[in-house]
């Protein structure tokens, strides 16, 4: 269908940008009602209704979110603030000089300078810290809208999920209804496997890592915890990021590299624990996938959508992988 020259096909559609910026924004009430369905289901089943299951979760889920903000969020305030002012007095670029002299000591093939950490850090943070504050508003407001949008989507995906989908699959024809609802329901227990499993692993490599920080007296542990939790998404690289992050914040705020080996060992320790035990148990039976599988979804994602596309491409290689096999057993059903 056309008009005024315009083609209005899906493609378009989709590419409108007041849907896609939509997508994006409630995209974290869809992960968090795939980790959440289960509970509800589960209280579903022991009599309690829809509703009342549904209010139950989310309230329990605000309730455990409003804990740890209040636990959490001074201190990890403290840590923000002292890290800016540490950069704003000058002391950040001057240790992270040091550090690359020591550093250029110990390798006789590095010369000092060389590297030009501290320039990059400054050409990188120079535009950023000269736009007016203006030019933030825009992404504030709409931070704002997102954040107010997320829990009443969440709260309509945890009541109504099961019937979404069930409308959802009214839409199939009768000849492929059957080849349909076997796909979705394995990418269904598939990825809300996965999605669990990564969130579990998560929470167990953050806490572990700002435990160890805390321990080996690391400044900022608490936010090297979150974001060693969060960057954990991603398979492989978030550990390399997280772990490179950790020793470099290390190396700048103690003016050496005493604590390096302690933070190597954290990481090494808990990445050890993750792939020995905890990625075989809870997400191996869920994805399926050989490792040069995901390191090659991983690259891919990287190229097509930067961070959130690596973020993501673990669970889009998964559910390919569920279609893949499905249409090759039915076609083999049906002699093709």
């Amino acid at each position: 269908y056309e008009a005024e020259g315009v083609a209005w096909t899906p493609v378009a559609f989709f590419n409108n940008r007041v849907v896609v910026e939509l997508i994006e924004g409630t995209r974290p009430a869809g992960v968090l009602a795939y980790l959440l369905l289960p509970l509800v289901d589960q209280l579903e089943r022991k009599g309690m209704g829809r509703t009342a299951a549904a209010w139950t979760v989310f309230l329990g889920l605000v309730i455990v979110l409003g804990v740890l903000t209040a636990l959490g969020a001074p201190l990890l305030l403290e840590q923000g603030q002292a890290l800016q002012s540490k950069w704003a007095s000058g002391e950040i670029p001057r240790l992270l000089a040091d550090a690359e002299a020591d550093l250029a000591r110990k390798l006789p093939l590095v010369e000092p300078g060389e590297l030009g950490l501290v320039q990059s850090i400054r050409e990188a943070t120079e535009g950023a810290a000269d736009e007016p504050l203006v030019l933030y508003a825009p992404a504030a407001m709409e931070a704002i809208g997102n954040a107010i949008l997320i829990p009443f989507v969440l709260f309509a995906l945890l009541k109504d999920g099961p019937l979404i989908r069930k409308r959802l699959l009214g839409l199939v024809p009768n000849r492929t209804f059957e080849f349909a609802m076997g796909v979705v329901y394995k990418i269904d227990a598939h990825l809300g496997g996965y999605l669990r499993g990564q969130a579990i692993v998560a929470v167990f490599v953050g806490a572990g890592t700002a435990l160890g920080l805390w321990a080996l007296g690391v400044e900022y542990y608490l936010v090297l915890g979150i974001v060693t939790g969060i960057a954990n998404f991603v398979p492989y690289v978030g550990f390399v990021v997280s772990c490179a992050l950790a020793l470099a914040v290390s190396v700048l705020t103690t003016d050496g590299f005493g604590q390096a080996t302690g933070v190597l060992v954290v990481f090494i320790v808990l990445q050890t624990v993750e792939n020995a035990v905890l990625q075989p148990w809870i997400t191996g039976k869920n994805v399926s996938l050989h490792p040069a599988l995901v390191l090659g979804a991983i690259l891919v994602g990287g190229k097509v959508g930067g961070v959130l596309g690596m973020a993501l491409a673990v669970p889009a290689a998964s559910i390919i992988k569920v279609v893949v096999v499905e249409t090759v057993v039915n076609l083999r059903r049906f002699h093709f």
